[in-house]
Parts: structure tokens; sequence; C-alpha cells
């Protein structure tokens, strides 16, 4: 199985709310444009710190978090509105370090309704749903 990537639109929450209420302009909310890959071992979007820079991004906390070289902190971001294929969601982020591109993580993809089609090598929305974005509460 080869990797999928995709095109994911970030903007900085924040910047949206404070455009909303007048106190920014539109084009001056920080928007970051990236290819990241699908993966489903990943729980978060995992962005670079020099993304995470560019956004503005607000940190939240640390976690620890076990890679494939063992447990590591990481620290946490909130305020990040993600899209994907011209669906979007508000989602705190993870950062990574500088050499590990961005990561769609399981917790993106099942906020967003895509599943992974190995055989077509991209996301697609949940077949279960007919196409149509149904998120669960639980």
């Amino acid at each position: 199985m080869g990797q999928i990537t995709e095109k994911v639109l970030l903007k900085n929450y924040v910047d949206i709310v404070n455009s909303k209420e007048g106190l920014i302009q539109e084009d001056a909310v920080r928007t970051v444009e990236i290819e990241a890959i699908v993966d489903t071992g990943a729980a978060f979007l995992c962005l670079p710190p020099s993304v995470i820079a560019q956004l503005g991004l607000i940190s939240i906390d640390s976690r620890n978090v076990m890679t494939a070289n063992g447990t590591v902190k990481r620290r946490m971001f909130g305020g990040a509105t993600i899209a994907i294929n011209e669906r979007k969601i508000e989602m705190n982020v993870m950062e990574n370090d500088e050499t590990t591109p961005p990561l769609i993580g399981f917790l993106v993809l099942e906020d967003m309704d895509f599943v992974v089609d190995p055989s077509a090598q991209k996301l697609i929305p949940n077949p279960a749903h007919d196409g149509k974005w149904i998120s669960y509460l639980l």
C-alpha cells in the first residue's frame, strides 16, 4: 500500500472569530495550505512547529505520546480550523518535530467522516453514509 496525501487548508480560528467581530480584516486571518500524509496510526492533525508558528496557534497543554521511537512529550495547540475536500472542522492539533511531515490522524478522519480507500489510494466520504457528512454524538 502506498502513501496517501491530501491538501489541507488551515486557518487560525481565533482570527476567524476576530474577523467576524470586525476586530481584524478577513484577509488578516492567518491561513496555510499544506500537503499532509494520511496516517491512521496518528490521532490528531500533527504539524511541524514552523506551520504552527505561521498560524499563530495557542499552546494549551502537552501530552506523552507513543511513537515508533518510544514515548515523547508533544505540545497541543488549540484554535485551528481544518478543511479537507470541502469539509471543515475546528480541532486541536499536535506538534511534531520539524523533520516529520504533517500527518492527518484518525480523529480528523472520523470527525470529517472520511475513510481510506486503499485500492484507489485516496480519502473518500464514508460509503456507509452515501457520501453525506454524518457526525456521531458520543
